[in-house]
This record gives C-alpha cells, sequence and structure tokens, in this order.
C-alpha cells in the first residue's frame, strides 16, 4: 500500500500518544498502589499496547495507507495472515516519531537528573565512587564472557555479530544501573548527603558513562570498525567529556551572572541552556554514547545546581516524566513480542538474569566494602545498582537497531527491567533498617 501522507502521520501520531498516555496513567497507577515504582508500570503499559496483546504471533508487512484500508484489510485478510492491530494503530511511519519524541524525552529526563546531582557531597570520595563505579562495570563485563560462550547463537546473537562484539554488548547490558530511579529512592529516604548515597549517586553515573563506552566499543566491533577506529571513538568521548568540563561549565559559569544576581531565569539563558543540552546530546549520540550521557553530561556542567533546578524542573520536568517518558517506554514495547518467546531461549534467558542480579549486587557491595564503606552500605548499594528500569530497555534497542542482539535477546532486557527494578524497593526497605542512624544522617 501507500505510504501514509503528512497528514495521516500527524493524525496517528496524536492518536498514538493520546492512547499511550491513557494506558501508561491507568497502568502506572495501578503499580504505585502496590508500592512499586511508576516506571514499571510504564513498561508494562508498553507492553499490553504492542504486538504481545495486540498483534498476531507473526506480523505480516502491513503498512495502512488509511484508516480506511486499515480496517478493510483487517476485514479481509484471510485466516492466519490477518493483519496486526498494533500496526494499525501504530504505523512505521508513527513509529519513528514516536521514538524521535522517545529519545528527546530522555535526553531532557537525563539532564534534569544530572543538573540534581549535587558534586559539593562528593569531595573527599573520590576512591569510593571510582572502586563501586568500576566495580559494577567490571564484575558484570568479566561475567559476560564466561556466559557468552552459551547464549552466542541465532537465539540471542544477531546473524553476522562477532562473538567479542556480542560478548561486549552482553557485558554492557549486564552492568546497566537504573540511575535515576536510584536517586529517587535515595532522595526518597533522605539519603543523598550521606556518605552510602553520595558515593552511591557518583558511582552510577560513572557506571553508566563506563557501560555506554562499552556499548559503543562492541557496536563498532559488530560493524567491522577497525581497531585504530573503534580506539578513535573511545578517545573522542573522553575529549567531549573533558571540553564539557573544561570548557562548556566555565563559559556557562560566566554568562549565567544575571542569573546569579537577580535569581531569576530569564528566556536568554533558559534557551542557552536547552541548546546546550540538545548539542550535547547530539554530539554524545554521534560518538555511540546515546542521549542518556549526553543529557546527563550536560546538567553537571550547569553552575548553580540547586536553585537551578528547582527552575528547570519546574518548566521541564512535569512534562518530561508526564508524557515524554511514557512515549519511549511505550515504543520499547512496541517492539516487544512475548509471543515470540521459543522454549529453548528460557534457560538462556534464566542465566543472564541470574548473573544480572548477581554481578550487580555482589560486585556493588563487595567494592563498595573496598571503597571504604561498611558491608550494610555496601550491601545497600549493591541492591540499588541492581536496579535497571528504563536504561536497560535503551541500550537494548541499541543493540537490536545495531544488528548485535536479537529480539528474544531485546525481550529478555524487558524481562530484567521488570524483575530487578520490581524487587528493589522491597530488598531496600530491608536492607537499609541495618544501616545506623548516624550513617544514615550523614555523620560518616
Amino acid at each position: 500500500m501507500e505510504p501514509l501522507n503528512s497528514n495521516e502521520v500527524i493524525a496517528f501520531v496524536l492518536l498514538d500518544v493520546a492512547l499511550i498516555l491513557v494506558v501508561a496513567r491507568l497502568v502506572g497507577g495501578l503499580f504505585v498502589r502496590f508500592r512499586q515504582p511508576r516506571v514499571v508500570g510504564e513498561i508494562v503499559a508498553g507492553i499490553l499496547l504492542g504486538p504481545t496483546l495486540l498483534g498476531p504471533a507473526l506480523w505480516p508487512d502491513f503498512v495502512p495507507a488509511s484508516w480506511l484500508h486499515c480496517a478493510s484489510a483487517l476485514v479481509a485478510a484471510p485466516p492466519g495472515t490477518a493483519a496486526s492491530p498494533t500496526w494499525c494503530l501504530f504505523p512505521a511511519q508513527s513509529r519513528v516519531v514516536l521514538s524521535s519524541l522517545g529519545q528527546v524525552g530522555l535526553l531532557i529526563f537525563m539532564f534534569l537528573t544530572g543538573l540534581e546531582v549535587d558534586s559539593e557531597v562528593l569531595k573527599g570520595r573520590i576512591k569510593a565512587v571510582f572502586m563501586v563505579g568500576i566495580g559494577v562495570v567490571l564484575v558484570p563485563l568479566g561475567l559476560a564472557f564466561v556466559i557468552a560462550p552459551a547464549l552466542a547463537n541465532d537465539i540471542f546473537r544477531a546473524e553476522g555479530a562477532s562473538d567479542l562484539g556480542f560478548t561486549l554488548f552482553l557485558g554492557a547490558m549486564l552492568a546497566v544501573t537504573a540511575f535515576p530511579v536510584m536517586v529517587r529512592i535515595l532522595q526518597e529516604k533522605g539519603l543523598t548527603l550521606s556518605t552510602m548515597g553520595a558515593t552511591g549517586i557518583a558511582a552510577a553515573s560513572v557506571c553508566t558513562v563506563a557501560m555506554f563506552l562499552t556499548a559503543s566499543v562492541s557496536t563498532s566491533v559488530v560493524s567491522g570498525e577497525s581497531v585504530e577506529g573503534t580506539s578513535l571513538k573511545v578517545f573522542l568521548s573522553l575529549i567531549y567529556l573533558a571540553l564539557m568540563l573544561g570548557l562548556v561549565r566555565p563559559f556557562l559559569r560566566r554568562v549565567s551572572e544575571g542569573y546569579r544576581a537577580n535569581g531569576i531565569l530569564g528566556s536568554g539563558f533558559f534557551a542557552l541552556t536547552v541548546i546546550v543540552v540538545f548539542l550535547s546530546g547530539y554530539i554524545a549520540h554521534l560518538l555511540g554514547l546515546t542521549v542518556i550521557v549526553g543529557g546527563f553530561v550536560a546538567g553537571l556542567v550547569l553552575p548553580m545546581r540547586k536553585p537551578l533546578f528547582a527552575e528547570m524542573d519546574s518548566r521541564l520536568g512535569e512534562l518530561t516524566r508526564t508524557v515524554m517518558l511514557p512515549i519511549f517506554l511505550a515504543f520499547s514495547g512496541l517492539v516487544t513480542d512475548f509471543t515470540r518467546l521459543p522454549k529453548t531461549a528460557v534457560g538462556g534467558l534464566a542465566l543472564i538474569l541470574i548473573v544480572a542480579i548477581a554481578s550487580k549486587w555482589v560486585g556493588g557491595a563487595v567494592f563498595a566494602r573496598l571503597g571504604g564503606l561498611s558491608w550494610p552500605e555496601g550491601n545497600v548499594i549493591g541492591v540499588l545498582m541492581n536496579c535497571r528500569g528504563l536504561l536497560v530497555l535503551v541500550v537494548a534497542l541499541v543493540g537490536l537497531s545495531n544488528n548485535v542482539i536479537t529480539p528474544v535477546l531485546q525481550l529478555g532486557a524487558v524481562l530484567i527491567a521488570l524483575i530487578t527494578t520490581t524487587m528493589t524497593g522491597p530488598l531496600f526497605e530491608v536492607m537499609i533498617r541495618k544501616i545506623p542512624k548516624d550513617a544514615k544522617a550523614g555523620s560518616r
């Protein structure tokens, strides 16, 4: 059939966004009532909108040219070849727009997360930060090399992907930490200024950058990029980080003098900030770091963080959390089809899940202890590091789009996100009780 024209694309996108928000609010609200993070419900909402519920087991190539064509195809299609209702609601051109909107939302969300981090509380804690941050990447990466041979088959590894590229990407998936969810939990408990809380937050940021560097290198290996090209990409990534901290940060401090003097966020400085966020996301995306790192780094380099965060969050936060992020999570659900999960994949997915939990929990606890924290504090950090949230979905979509992993392993990432995020809250409540009150108050 003919592709949609611009008017039809707009109509589909508007309807799709409205449908996503309705389902996300309903399902997210239901999960909140059971004391689970709303993001878990929004992930489930995306799955409910996808082919698992609405589509047939085998999707035909079908792009409706209009609502009339969609309806007639559904009625007239022979048995076994029926057009998927999912793609009547979410045609290909609409999904492209939804994917872009979701990425923009992710960029702004991570910018606000980076802006919220208080760098002052990290002074004197560099050893603990890097011990934990590097440890919770190296342990999962090392275990990925152990289990990858058992998973390097056509069920999990995309056709044409090399063993090294697949293994590195598997390590990146295992190393993911839901940085934003971790920050929210510590904020709710008033622990962001404690030694444990500040160390965990900063270590999660180190882990996130290292994890996406690993994912970037793996996709370069799979695409056949030379060692020189891969090394150049890593080098340019480090240059990007150095320029953001050493050049952009002082520049923003100088141009923010008006805001510092009167405390009013004018339209000029607000516009400049948004431009920096999008340019940072663009460069990070080109380097393979994804918009997550670009947004987070842009937040880190801004001056006057606490008052500026309040201003930025009031202007951007609610729209991002309520509208943009559910769109991203819904898009992830649209490419997740549990009806395509073969029985032969169950054992492999169980292995991945066990290693994912053990590597982050144990790795976080051990390296936190080596960094100077107590065992109870390290155990809490390990539990928080194990939470994957929406970030593992981001990594899985990168691997799927770059032909590193199969849709089955992407489905496994959804399971990891749901299970690890759901278990974080109850485990955190149990483990936090073992930490003395003076340590929670930040007296260490």
